[in-house]
């Protein structure tokens, strides 16, 4: 394992949007050499308010784990593992991380090296001991996880693209010393790919599979077989293709989901939508749009997140398209008669990417102060990509 330190200084920060109050910043340039390249996922805080993240490539082209840690007007980026080109602890790292409460961080690897692990990995990285591999994927357990895991009470949960009892996928769950695994595996209309997290409520989405092919939001039961909920369609007025995670809240005392779906909808670019609970505990669910973005427009489209909500009950989250040909950070707030309000707070600009980002298809964090947080997969001086900071 290798750590290098980085050091951004505040010159290289640099400032803000023509709309209103909304403050843009980038915290740290990726340079693919020094630091990693590309990231798809998103930045996770810990309680202390350092940033950890991943990227899929680097210098040996298999991924890194990082931290970037806050002081005052600068981010210092350290390098806290480096993935090893003819290792069997995993390669090209899509999904996002996990952290439990001693700051131990779990991902996964989405291929590996060697003939007992070409399907990837889980692994742990501790702030004490190091990296570890919990979890060697065979193809009949999983195959290629791209999805974000999730962390409560000592167990992790997450899932891959491939692999199976089929070939479409699998939703899997171990505790944090890699023991206890058990998945189910995608099928038809249970859905097929999944590329979204697993929520704590058992529910998540399914990129494609379901009803049309177009992908499925499903629901993992406490023996943990798969059951549908909801077929996304060609047609439907909720759009399809989900790619993002979902936000699962009590709203009014009642269960509430929200999510994203990357295209179709009125506008073709998309959806942001909503589930109610039509009973408490019925599993019947009311489903409502609260946005279809627009092909071509300037507010964006092809949401690949999913969204957070604020303290106000706003909605935030991200466009990979569209804005001025980089995407969008966006808010959503709810407004009169049911009726959302879209708000642009910031356009990555194509012409000016080598000053802030290109791409956002990680999902957005908050900090301790409201403040937003992201990655972007391009942008800077040398295209690599970016993490940013906006202040809505």
């Amino acid at each position: 394992m290798r750590a290098k330190a980085i050091l951004v200084c505040a010159f290289l920060v640099i400032a803000a949007t023509a709309l209103g109050a909304t403050t843009y910043k980038t915290i740290h340039f990726f340079t693919r050499w020094d630091d990693g390249e590309t990231p798809y996922a998103g930045v996770i805080f810990d309680p202390n308010g350092n940033l950890y993240g991943v990227t899929p490539w680097g210098e040996t082209n298999e991924g890194v784990v990082f931290q970037l840690t806050p002081a005052p007007g600068e981010w210092t980026f350290t390098q806290l593992h480096e993935f090893q080109e003819h290792d069997t602890d995993g390669a090209d790292l899509i999904g996002g991380l996990a952290i439990d409460e001693a700051g131990n961080l779990y991902g996964t690897a989405s291929i590996n090296h060697g003939p007992d692990a070409e399907c990837g990995t889980v692994f742990k990285q501790s702030p004490t001991e190091g990296f570890s591999v919990l979890h060697k994927f065979d193809g009949t357990d999983g195959c290629d996880s791209e999805a974000t895991l999730t962390y409560s009470n000592g167990m992790l949960w997450g899932a891959t693209k491939g692999g199976g009892s089929h070939g479409q996928g699998t939703v899997f769950s171990m505790d944090t010393n890699g023991n206890s695994f058990q998945f189910d595996s995608f099928k038809g209309t249970k859905g097929s790919g999944p590329l979204s997290a697993f929520t704590l409520w058992g529910y998540g989405t399914t990129y494609s599979g379901g009803a049309q092919g177009k992908g499925n939001l499903y629901k993992l039961d406490h023996v943990n077989r798969l059951t549908n909920r909801h077929a996304f369609t060609v047609d439907g007025k909720a759009g399809y293709a989900p790619m993002g995670d979902l936000l699962t809240l009590y709203v009014g005392g009642v269960r509430t989901i929200y999510g994203t779906t990357s295209a179709g909808g009125v506008g073709g670019g998309g959806t942001v939508y909503r589930l109610t609970e039509a009973q408490p505990n019925s599993g019947q669910w009311r489903l409502s749009v609260l946005h279809s973005f627009t092909l071509g427009s300037a507010e964006g489209w092809a949401p690949m997140t999913g969204v957070i909500a604020d303290a106000a009950g706003n909605l935030y989250g991200t466009t990979y398209s569209g804005g001025q040909d980089c995407g969008t950070v966006f808010k959503l707030s709810p407004g009169k008669k049911n009726k959302w309000v879209h708000t642009v707070l910031y356009s990555f600009d194509f012409y000016n990417n080598y000053e802030d980002g290109c791409l956002p298809s990680g999902g957005l964090v908050f900090d301790k102060d409201g403040n937003l947080f992201g990655t972007t997969q391009r942008g800077g001086e040398d295209f690599y990509g970016a993490v940013y900071e906006i202040t809505p």
